[in-house]
């Protein structure tokens, strides 16, 4: 199989479109670090998912065949009790579910599940909030709903719910303000004063490089372009760990396959 050279990172929202909060990061490896080549806002979904599925190629010009893994802030999947409370599903399984949320706005799918909104998954650790949280589930519904849109769109491969073989791009679950606290990085705030501003590109050094220092200053600036980096370098980080899950044996296999992961630095799980 060929390895990863190339890395996405987004920090998605499932907020109201047009939307100014929903930014993607791509970086590539260049002697032994990442380095961001492109890092862009998208008003709509639909222009995530085509920037995913393609668009990302434009921007850092891969050479044919270039594979890609992305690392996307959103939970991938539900509770399993959660799952086997759902009326009508046509199979129990991440397949199922995610057809299921596919054909539902979000406020039909909160209702559907009123006692699951403060349910953690099994496979959650870290702090995360629920994904059914009310501060969360338009972003876990609309998540859903992307990635089983963009099979059509794509070759993908989304772990650990719908894996495939070979896939040119993969899509795994990361969370930007656990790997801040992983990786020991400062600045978490968005800066307030000219000293936090200028002390952002320090603290982003020891582990990624900007290929254009206007992405650097939107990085530094930007909460939402800053997570789509973050979610980027756990990406990254993640190249040669796909199987963490199953290597770390918390959890069950069939509920990771359900509920999904979240990936994290391999650094900081020993």
């Amino acid at each position: 199989m060929t390895p990863f050279r190339y890395f996405g990172g987004i920090d998605f929202s499932g907020a109201k479109e047009p939307l100014s909060n929903l930014w993607s990061a791509v970086g590539e490896e260049r002697d032994g670090k990442l380095c961001i080549v492109s890092l862009c806002p998208h008003p709509y979904r639909e222009d995530l998912a085509s920037f995913v599925a393609e668009g990302w190629r434009k921007h850092a010009n891969p050479e044919a065949g270039a594979r890609i893994l992305w690392g996307a802030d959103f939970p991938f999947g539900l509770p399993v009790d959660a799952v086997s409370a759902l009326e009508g599903l046509r199979e129990r399984s991440w397949r199922g579910l995610a057809a299921w949320v596919a054909d539902r706005p979000p406020d039909e799918v909160k209702e559907a599940l009123p006692g699951f909104l403060k349910a953690l998954r099994k496979t959650d650790t870290g702090g995360a909030l629920a994904p059914m949280d009310l501060r969360l589930y338009r972003q876990t519904v609309e998540g859903i709903r992307f990635l089983w849109e963009l099979r059509d769109a794509a070759d993908v491969s989304i772990v650990p719910g719908m894996p495939r073989q070979d896939a040119d791009t993969v899509m795994i679950e990361v969370y930007p303000s656990g790997a801040v606290k992983d990786l020991g990085m400062k600045g978490s705030r968005v800066p307030s004063r000219p000293g936090e501003v200028r002390a952002r590109p320090a603290a982003f050094r020891p582990f990624l490089s900007f290929d254009h220092a206007c992405m650097e200053a939107t990085a530094c600036t930007l909460e939402d372009a800053r997570d789509a980096c973050i979610a980027c370098l756990v990406a990254y980080l993640c190249r040669d760990d796909p199987d963490q899950p199953y290597r770390l044996d918390r959890v069950p296999r069939d509920l990771v396959e359900l509920e999904g992961w979240i990936y994290r630095a391999p650094a900081a799980l020993g």
